[in-house]
């Protein structure tokens, strides 16, 4: 029986009309084009390889061993069953039989496929490769971007210069390995929490500060934060939640849609939940500082059991950013029993008494103009 198709001899890209005569082990395609002399060529089954893309409408076939390639092309519906019902699979693959028996089926099929190709990109390769972009990101260019964050969210803080200035003492006396700059502030907030930013910077809020009672709590919360930005999890949460909606305006070309996306999300980095992971590795880190500076390790659970009383009354900020904590105090507590002695640091107890005595007095400040 033959088939018709289309011959291509790989010299030119002239095609000539053929007709095909296929057996199990060889072909022999025959020219009907009447400008070709009548002739014959053979293909052997074993050298004839099935082009990998799969439609309804074509067959595709390539022969030979070397550049160029004899190619055949053919739309004729008996050859495509053919080539279905080969036993040869290397002509015929069960793909090639489930996408040419029904057109519905294939389109359906490609549907799939493209939306399939399409969710596993946006939800797992995309975020995957904006973690390690934000692993690998240059200390300068973390630095510059937490500054950008930082003045978007400037306006929306109220920051007190000199509560500032004694906090920003008492981190310059720890003993901190970083790879950035630490640059710490006190915003004025009757909410209890903190946050790091990329590149260095960290907001204590002055109504957590309030609460500290000595300078191993306030060194356990200081070194949590800087576990966030030394370990880069700011960027990372950031850049797995953001990468979607960043990866979208980059596909259609849009980089001022990138910039408003940062702006426009500039509040969740005040707000990032991390994982139980993260949180642990950051507790543990801020631990190690507490042993490298002399102090008490107990200031971790003690820090979490202030945020954990005030949760009686009211759910702070903290906490709901910082899941888990009852057993955060269990396992912090029982490092912190590991510690056999420590000598203290009067240094950083010098500072912490400096920054509680300016905290005291903005409070008798505040009582002042409230009865005045």
């Amino acid at each position: 029986m033959a088939f018709n198709a289309t011959y291509f001899d790989g010299n030119s890209s002239k095609s000539h009309s053929v007709e095909i005569y296929p057996n199990y082990s060889s072909w022999r395609i025959s020219f009907s084009d009447p400008i070709i002399p009548k002739q014959d060529i053979n293909w052997q089954v074993n050298d004839i390889k099935k082009s990998e893309v799969y439609t309804k409408d074509i067959v595709v076939f390539t022969y030979g061993k070397d550049f160029p390639f004899q190619r055949i092309e053919s739309a004729d519906i008996d050859f495509i069953d053919y080539i279905n019902n080969s036993n040869n699979d290397l002509l015929s693959t069960k793909v090639d039989v489930v996408l040419h028996k029904s057109v519905g089926r294939s389109i359906l099929i490609l549907v799939f496929a493209i939306i399939a190709f399409a969710i596993g990109m946006y939800f797992y390769v995309v975020p995957t490769i904006a973690v390690g972009f934000a692993k690998n990101l240059p200390s300068k260019s973390v630095i510059s971007f937490g500054d950008y964050v930082y003045r978007t969210l400037s306006p929306t803080l109220t920051i007190n210069n000199k509560q500032s200035e004694k906090l920003q003492d008492f981190v310059d006396a720890l003993t901190i390995q970083s790879e950035f700059p630490i640059d710490i502030k006190v915003a004025t907030s009757n909410d209890l929490n903190a946050f790091a930013l990329s590149g260095g910077k960290i907001v204590v809020f002055s109504s957590l500060l309030e609460k500290i009672q000595n300078e191993n709590q306030l060194a356990a919360l200081i070194g949590h934060e800087i576990s966030h930005i030394e370990n880069r999890h700011v960027l990372k949460s950031v850049s797995r939640n953001l990468s979607g909606a960043i990866f979208i305006s980059i596909v259609f070309g849009d980089v001022n849609g990138v910039t408003a996306i940062l702006g426009e999300n500039a509040h969740l980095f005040s707000q990032l939940s991390y994982s139980r992971s993260l949180e642990k590795e950051a507790d543990i880190f801020g631990l190690e500082l507490l042993r490298n500076n002399n102090l008490d390790l107990h200031g971790m659970p003690e820090l979490f059991q202030i945020l954990q009383d005030e949760s009686q009354v009211d759910i702070p900020a903290y906490l709901s950013n910082h899941p888990m904590l009852q057993d955060r105090i269990q396992y912090t507590s029982e490092i912190a029993e590991t510690q056999k002695s420590f000598k203290e640091n009067t240094l950083l107890k010098e500072k912490w008494a400096l920054l509680k005595k300016e905290l005291q007095q903005n409070i008798e400040e505040q009582k002042t103009e409230i009865d005045e």
